[in-house]
């Protein structure tokens, strides 16, 4: 690997020895390549030279892993391809193979497995796949529900339901059960956490609500809302200054400004303040906030510039609107009386999340398996203690770790944990004057916020190490992006530098931060070739309102996206749909001078003809976009493949299957038989149905079947005999075959495997049924078996609005143009990108969801 002309940054990441170092490595910056640099040198150092078992190699999936360890094993054989008498080398090559190159989960896994007895665990515990612990959370759900509603007197359960349980049943309040319980993992301590956050709305009284942790919060959002009207109302003064027979509108507008300086200062006042009436005058100010009424412009007047104006302060009202209703919208005693009442409903939702906890790890134990979770609390509980004072420190398993490990070494950084990171610090040795963890990451590509990563553990450091060679705890900067072409880099730098602050992207995007274009390109002299070289803009006008948008990019108003969507929000999609395909094509195809779109391919180092699987089009959301995207590039001839991850549930053909199961499980139920008999697997007409039902009006369809088969032979008696049969059959092998048996003996008996096959989409339709196929086997290797529980499962799946995703027919080298959402394509390369939907308004809050969750404020 010396062949590599390394920048000086990535030389320092590389050689840097006894710091804690940062690397924050921007997109494309080569950090994989450093990171096995730096090991290699670690392992080869004439001087001080490791073992590769000595380091403790974090990366953030299980295909990361294997993919480092390849690149490692791939680099020390070239290594000793040119020292082939190096004994020390030949030794790594065989400690690779036990080299703790690992996730943090399957190193939580093995301290479990060594340290079994310290935590009192069945040392032949097995991790629960995601279908069964599903399961066993849902039935700990249920078991928590049943108990309440047995309880007399259960005045805080029926309240809280009355209040968050939705209209129809129980359900929403279910799922805000189960997303606090899976909200709360991510805690080192969950209970000492919902314990916490509960006391907390406590608020002694007489206390200014300004000085609580929301009231914080808010008056630092209400003050950035403030700052951007400052801003608005400003620039539409200077307008006023330059417009013709608009002057009489600026003491209006000055009046205006002024009363928003008048609180900004209250509450910039307030930080040095000790007044106890912060949030009170506040809230008067903002109650007593009004807008004169604009005078007649001149009849001159510039209309442009007038329109101008007056929009910005039609925004400037809207916005003070909303603080006065949304944010500022009561006192502080009202408020302290709202959370005191408030304490008691959330007292209760948080015994539900600790009760369904008890329940679930008590199914856990009969079971004796672990979820990931506990793969990290118990690896935790073993790894760490308090001493008399409290104070978290190291456990003797966890000294003994420390002695192990000479260096630990955590890919992707940005998306650690807590936990996550009180387990690194406890077999760290920062803490004795030997800092030794080597973290790689960049906030920028933080993208499990959801799955509550903890991006501001890596800002801390990035905010507090020092860049000075010397230092014990460094930050070391790679901004050179080695992947994309300068218009890209340029680009992404000039947006970035616009949008991305402390308070909307973890920091400030400066010069500092920027993007450097480090990829070199050879120039191609070719007659034919032409290359674009500036990133392109495409705007268009729509209809839409912002609102419509946001309602259609809202995946949590599934009424909305699921029933229907709004046509002239749909016009817009397939406008925009329509303009992509019209650009693929031009890509394509030679212009008018013979002349075709080039790209350059990594692999043969080469120029060549862009194809379609060079182009990738990302979205926000795949939902309802993708399917017209799909429709529309079809229509235009070019082949696409949407990777959705979703809608497995509605296909036909599953939906079928799923139908077949049910009946064979109990054939009285009327939907899921009449699904089977219209099914090509039987071929019922609607006068067949209509006969079915005449033979038993008012009884299960099920006894309608049998007394038709009764009759004689005619045709519609003759198909409801082999229909029983086959039932009779099936139900009768239900019995001792496992699921996914049972379900090729039907592909089989009847034929739908290749009758779906020779359908359009046929590949596709096969794939999904190969893939229910999968999931049923993967079912019955859990501890739950039977077809009545694998039903249960995809019911229960179904009403959580879980789903297993479409099958993957396609490959890398498959000439299509894929579809794909922005989180998804994280890692992966593409000579040519299109994104669209960015015309949508981020969701500013969590307006659509009854409950969000904070780490510090509950």
């Amino acid at each position: 690997m010396s062949e590599t002309r390394w920048t000086n940054e990535q030389w320092d990441a590389i050689t840097a020895r006894d710091c804690n170092l940062l690397v924050a490595a921007a997109a494309g910056a080569g950090k994989t390549a450093v990171l096995v640099e730096r090991i290699i040198k670690r392992i080869t150092d004439e001087k001080n030279p490791l073992d590769i078992d000595k380091l403790l190699i974090v990366t953030f999936t299980n295909a990361a892993a294997a993919e480092m360890r390849e690149r490692i094993a791939d680099a020390i054989s070239k290594y000793l391809e040119k020292n082939p008498g190096s004994k020390q080398i030949q030794r790594q090559m065989t400690l690779l193979g036990n080299a703790s190159i690992t996730t943090i989960h399957s190193f939580c896994t093995t301290v479990i497995r060594t340290n079994f007895q310290e935590i009192n665990i069945d040392p032949d515990f097995r991790i629960a796949d995601e279908t069964e612990s599903t399961l066993m959370k849902l039935e700990a759900l249920n078991d928590v529900f049943e108990e309440q509603y047995e309880k007399e007197n259960n005045h805080d359960f029926y309240e809280l339901l009355e209040s968050y349980g939705g209209n129809r049943d129980d359900q929403q309040l279910m799922d805000i059960v189960q997303n606090l319980y899976a909200f709360i993992q991510s805690s080192p301590w969950p209970k000492e956490w919902l314990e916490e956050m509960i006391e907390a709305l406590r608020i002694p009284e007489g206390t200014d609500f300004a000085c609580t942790i929301w009231g914080k919060v808010l008056l630092t959002s209400i003050k950035i809302e403030l700052e951007g009207m400052k801003e608005m109302l400003s620039r539409a003064m200077e307008i006023i200054t330059t417009g013709q027979g608009i002057e009489k509108y600026l003491p209006v507008y000055q009046e205006d400004l002024s009363n928003i300086n008048n609180l900004i200062m209250l509450i910039e006042n307030s930080e040095k303040s000790q007044s106890q009436k912060i949030w009170d005058n506040l809230y008067s100010g903002l109650s007593t906030f009004a807008f004169s009424t604009l005078p007649r412009a001149d009849k001159d007047a510039d209309k442009s510039k007038q329109e101008i104006v007056k929009t910005i302060r039609e925004d400037v009202k809207k916005r003070v609107k909303k603080l006065k209703e949304q944010t500022v919208n009561a006192s502080s005693s009202e408020l302290l009386e709202d959370f005191n009442t408030l304490y008691t409903t959330m007292k209760c939702l948080a015994d539900l999340a600790m009760e369904m906890s008890i329940k679930y790890t008590e199914k856990k134990n009969r079971k004796s398996v672990l979820d990931f979770n506990d793969l990290e609390h118990y690896c935790l509980e073993i790894l760490s203690v308090r001493n008399q004072d409290r104070k978290l420190i190291p456990s003797e398993t966890a000294l003994k770790y420390r002695e192990r490990f000479d260096e630990i070494m955590v890919d992707e950084y940005q998306d650690s944990n807590l936990v996550q990171e009180i387990i690194i610090n406890m077999i760290s040795k920062a803490d004795v004057n030997k800092p030794n963890v080597f973290m790689v990451g960049d906030v920028k590509q933080s993208i499990y916020r959801f799955r509550q990563a903890r991006p501001e553990l890596f800002m801390e450091k990035y905010n507090t190490y020092s860049t000075q060679r010397d230092s014990a705890f460094r930050k070391i900067l790679l901004y050179k992006n080695f992947r994309s072409r300068k218009n890209v880099v340029d680009a992404v730098n000039f947006i970035f530098s616009q949008i991305m602050s402390v308070n909307a992207g973890e920091l400030d995007y400066t010069e500092n931060e920027a993007l450097n274009p480090g990829a070199v390109f050879p120039e191609d002299d070719g007659e034919k070739t032409f290359f674009e070289e500036s990133t392109e803009l495409h705007i268009f006008q729509t209809d839409a309102t912002d609102d419509e948008s946001e309602e259609i990019m809202s995946e949590d108003n599934s009424e909305l996206n699921n029933d229907k969507i709004d046509e002239e929000i749909l016009d817009n999609m397939q406008c925009e749909a329509r303009m992509v395909a019209k650009r693929i094509q031009e890509l394509v195809k030679a212009d008018g001078e013979g002349k075709n779109f080039f790209v350059f391919d990594k692999g043969t180092k080469k120029y060549r003809e862009i194809k379609y699987r060079d182009i990738v089009i990302l979205l926000r959301t795949t939902k309802n976009w993708s399917d017209v995207f799909v429709d529309e590039l079809t229509m235009a001839g070019i082949p696409v493949f949407a990777d959705t991850g979703s809608g497995f549930f509605k296909t036909t053909e599953v939906q079928v299957i799923l139908s077949l199961l049910q009946i064979i499980d109990n054939p009285y139920q009327d939907i899921p038989l009449l699904s089977v008999l219209r099914s090509p697997i039987f071929s019922f007409t609607t006068n067949d149905l209509a006969d079915i039902r005449l033979a038993n009006r008012k009884g299960p369809l099920y006894e309608g079947l049998i007394k038709l088969s009764e009759k004689e032979n005619d045709n519609i008696s003759t198909k409801t005999k082999l229909f029983l049969e086959s039932l009779a059959d099936w139900r009768q092998v239900a019995l001792y075959l496992p699921t996914e048996q049972l379900i090729w003996r039907i592909y089989n008996d009847t034929g739908y495997y290749n009758m779906v096959g020779a359908m359009p989409g046929g590949e596709q339709r096969q794939a999904n049924l190969r893939i229910l196929f999968e999931r049923a086997k993967q079912f019955e290797e859990t501890s739950y078996k039977g077809l009545f529980n694998f039903i249960n499962f995809i019911d229960k799946l179904k009403s959580s609005k879980g789903d297993m995703g479409s099958a993957k027919i396609i490959s890398e080298n498959d000439n299509v143009v894929r579809i794909m959402s922005i989180h998804k394509s994280k890692g992966l390369e593409f000579p040519f990108v299109i994104v669209g939907g960015l015309g949508h308004r981020f969701r500013e809050d969590s307006s659509s969801r009854t409950f969000s969750f904070d780490s510090s404020l509950g």
